[in-house]
């Protein structure tokens, strides 16, 4: 079998913390063969240490972008400097907040607008030393993916055609409180699982996903076995084949349980 786990508010619960029931219910679905994946929007630069003693198999990273297993990297996607630069002149352009989410950082550009909520991205960035400036002669700049804030769905529309024409087509997933992630069309969770099975040789059906929120939706959606946290949001619980508890409430080994992986 194949597990796949969303990380915050699916492994850790909304006060930043990884429940102990979490490591140990890994460990013993571990022992018996099974593989255990990360599958999350975060880039490599945010790699969570929370989760450095669990016995993990693999990373699908950036809702897709880069698939990497026991050391492997099956996939990898990220634009050049000169196309990441061109996306950046249309956020300008739309005057989009955005943060620029790279495998090297992320990335804040003084010229974005200002907002209340790239700032606390920012102060978590640099809390964690992942904080870096957008600069046109840095090498690094290399953008996996955003995350933008508007109300204003017809912008966003703009965006979704303007980058299309650019031959970089991106598409955005409502996250909440006028928050987009904006990913690269083609580029999913579940088609991160894709990658992962078929290169491994497992059976769609022998497939478990677990998460809490939207960009969830489409490897919750793509296994017949999966579970939604508790606390997830009642679109994300109706797409899942079970609801389990809350992340604090034990929730990942209570479904562990429940389908007889541990």
């Amino acid at each position: 079998m194949l597990l796949f786990f969303d990380i915050d508010g699916t492994l850790i619960d909304d006060s930043g913390r990884l429940p102990a029931s979490v490591g140990s219910a890994m460990e013993r679905a571990h022992r018996r063969g099974h593989g255990l994946i990360i599958n999350t929007g975060r880039t490599l630069c945010n790699l969570d240490h929370r989760l450095d003693a669990l016995p993990l198999d693999g990373w699908i990273m950036g809702c897709g972008t880069r698939v990497l297993y026991r050391g492997e990297t099956l996939q990898s996607m990220d634009y050049d400097p000169e196309p990441s630069l061109r996306l950046r002149a249309l956020f300008l352009e739309l005057r989009l907040p955005v943060v620029y989410e790279c495998d090297t950082g992320m990335y804040f550009d003084p010229l974005s607008p200002p907002h209340p909520y790239v700032e606390k991205f920012r102060e978590f960035s640099e809390r964690n030393g992942l904080a870096r400036e957008v600069n046109a002669e840095d090498p690094e700049f290399r953008i996996v993916k955003m995350f933008c804030f508007t109300a204003d769905k017809k912008v966003l529309e703009a965006l979704m055609r303007r980058t299309a024409e650019l031959g970089m087509p991106y598409t955005a997933i409502d996250r909440g409180n006028t928050g987009w992630e904006v990913v690269p069309v083609g580029y999913t969770k579940a088609t991160g699982i894709e990658c992962l099975r078929k290169k491994l040789g497992v059976a769609l059906e022998n497939c478990y996903a677990f998460g809490d929120s939207r960009n969830d939706l489409s490897m919750l959606r793509h296994v017949p076995n999966s579970i939604a946290m508790g606390n997830a949001s009642e679109d994300v619980k109706a797409a899942c084949a079970w609801v389990t508890a809350r992340p604090e409430e034990d929730g990942i080994e209570k479904a562990m349980a429940h389908f007889g992986l541990i």
